[in-house]
Order: structure tokens, then C-alpha cells, then sequence
């Protein structure tokens, strides 16, 4: 599978491309549990109504986690995490749905189903395709895709101390739990200004259970939006500001419950790094930027020595004009 328009024969440069130039550029991957890669939220409905379907994956489909959910006032409130490469066998869980009941004497009931998601990315005017089937039931959507860095396993600090954001580029993701032993995880960001969203989501929450979303400036973390996370609203929340001035902030998540579900924070406008990273690579990135160049050089010297024997061999047997 690719994302199209991003082949080798779009004109456009391929992503491998794009990844190998980053890592030479910005000192290798030197982030534990980071990656390039797409956010994706959206929306499918069928004859139950609709689900909400959101979560991430890499730039080379080999990792993702992608939870679709239902109301749970609806008639399908059921829901569901996918994991592993994208569209793999990860894909494919067993229903949730009750099975169907026996009325008559001597029949066999059925079910239980199985449950099936299935994401076809879109670049450019192409949406991104969302088809998810439970027991035959069918819901059909799209999707939106944010590019950026997925900071996966990223565990922030407290309101008071929250974890400093670094990568080599835009943030459109962080992953982590809400353990026992931390009831917080809070993050210090910078944003460049204009629109500015971004949506929590607890994955496997337990009933009754309840979570709060916040974010403000540095040293607070509070004051420019808030959300509680809850049944009632499938605990998924967003935080949007139709103008955020630039400036350094903080956002994250806090509950009393000692569980320790997964969570995901989606910058629905990607954001940056709470201190832009040196311009001067780090020692293994100058390793790294010294064997791209030598390649280079390679390639070109390689080039230029394959030209000169043509134009060689062109000359050779040509008449050669005597001076009269």
C-alpha cells in the first residue's frame, strides 16, 4: 500500500526519501518511541448510526493503533482498538456484539462475529477512506490525516512540571498511559500562532470512570480550554481556539482513578518542539551526514567518469583534419 501521490513516479520526493534526508539532517533518530507519521480522524456511519474512528500510524504502515468507537447511549455502543501494521491481522478482533439468541427448539445460536477495519490513506484532494464492518453490519466514512512526529510511550510530568515536547519537526501525536503511579501527564509545547485544535482520547476506560483534559501558558496549564473525558461522550474530548497567540504551553491529561488506560493527545494543527532543536547535528548525526555526502560524491564522481568515457569512445575513429 502507498499513500498517493507520494511514489516514486509521482515527481514528488518518496517518503523514504523524505525520512533518510530528516535523519541525516537532524542528527539520526535519536527519539526513543518516535516516528514519522499520520494521524487519522474521522467518521463512518451505518444503520446503527455513526462511530468515531481515530488514532495513528506510521509513515511505513508497519505500526499503528486505531480505536473505533460508538455512543454509548446509541444502538451500537461497542468499541474497539486495532493495533500492529496497518490493515494487518491486527485488524480483525471478535465481536462484541451479543450473539443471537436460540427461539426455536433445536437451533444452534450464532456468533459470536467478528469486527473489521480497513484504512485506505488519501494525499491531497484524495480523501482517506474508513470502512469498519461488526457481524455484517457495514459503516462507511472518511477521514482526515495530520502528518508529523508520533510520540509514542511518552509519559509527561505533573501540572506543575510537565515533560518538555522535543523532535526534529512538527508533533501531530503523543501516546502514553495513565498508571497508578502517574495521575498526571502534562507537556510543554511551543505554538507559532493562528487556529488551534486538539483531541484526547482514553482508550478501554473503565465505566464510570472520568478524566480531565486541560491546557494553558507555561507554569499553569489551565485557563485556555478544558474537557471532561467520561462515558458519556465516549472520552473523547477537543480543545479548539479560533486564534492562540504564540507563545510557550502546556496541555495534558489527569484522573483519580488508579487504573492506567492508554491515551492519545492529537494535535489536529501540528505543533512544535517546547525548545527548537540546534541547528548543529549532534555527533552521529555528522557520521550520518558525512556517509550521505560521501554517497553523493560517489554517485556523482561515478557519473561524470561514465561521460567522459562516452564522450572517449564518441571520438575515437573520427578523421582528423590535416593542416594544409
Amino acid at each position: 500500500m502507498r499513500i498517493v501521490g507520494l511514489s516514486d513516479g509521482s515527481g514528488h520526493t518518496s517518503m523514504v526519501t523524505r525520512v533518510l534526508i530528516l535523519a541525516l539532517l537532524q542528527g539520526g533518530f535519536l527519539l526513543q518511541g518516535g516516528s514519522l507519521g499520520f494521524t487519522v480522524s474521522g467518521t463512518a456511519t451505518g444503520f446503527f448510526g455513526g462511530v468515531d474512528i481515530s488514532g495513528w500510524f506510521s509513515a511505513d504502515f508497519n505500526s499503528s493503533s486505531i480505536t473505533v468507537s460508538g455512543p454509548p447511549s446509541s444502538a451500537y455502543g461497542y468499541s474497539y482498538t486495532f493495533s500492529g501494521p496497518l490493515n494487518g491481522a491486527g485488524y480483525i478482533e471478535t465481536s462484541q456484539i451479543p450473539p443471537t439468541p436460540c427461539i426455536i427448539l433445536g437451533c444452534i445460536p450464532s456468533g459470536p462475529g467478528q469486527a473489521g477495519l480497513h484504512v485506505a490513506p488519501g494525499s491531497g484532494s484524495v480523501p482517506t477512506s474508513l470502512d469498519f464492518e461488526d457481524t455484517g453490519e457495514e459503516f462507511f466514512g472518511t477521514g482526515t490525516l495530520i502528518g508529523g512526529w508520533i510520540l509514542n510511550g511518552f509519559q509527561g510530568g505533573t501540572s506543575s512540571a510537565p515533560v518538555p515536547l522535543t523532535s526534529p519537526g512538527p508533533i501531530a501525536a503523543i501516546t502514553g498511559s495513565l498508571s497508578a503511579e502517574a495521575l498526571q501527564d502534562y507537556y510543554d509545547f511551543q505554538w507559532l500562532s493562528g487556529a488551534f485544535s486538539v483531541t484526547a482520547t482514553i482508550a478501554d476506560a473503565s465505566s464510570g470512570s472520568s478524566y480531565g483534559f486541560s491546557m494553558g501558558v507555561a507554569g499553569t496549564c489551565a485557563g485556555e480550554g478544558s474537557a471532561t473525558l467520561n462515558g458519556g461522550d465516549s472520552f473523547t474530548g477537543t480543545i479548539a481556539i479560533p486564534n492562540l497567540p504564540a507563545g510557550q504551553y502546556c496541555i495534558g491529561l489527569d484522573t483519580n482513578n488508579s487504573s492506567d488506560p492508554p491515551f492519545q493527545i492529537s494535535f489536529n494543527t501540528p505543533v512544535t518542539s517546547s525548545s527548537t532543536p540546534s541547528a548543529v547535528p549532534e555527533p552521529s548525526g555528522l557520521v550520518l551526514l558525512s556517509i550521505g555526502l560521501l554517497v553523493i560524491s560517489w554517485r556523482l564522481l561515478g557519473r561524470r567518469g561514465r561521460l567522459y568515457l562516452t564522450s572517449s569512445n564518441q571520438s575515437v575513429g573520427s578523421p582528423t583534419r590535416r593542416a594544409v
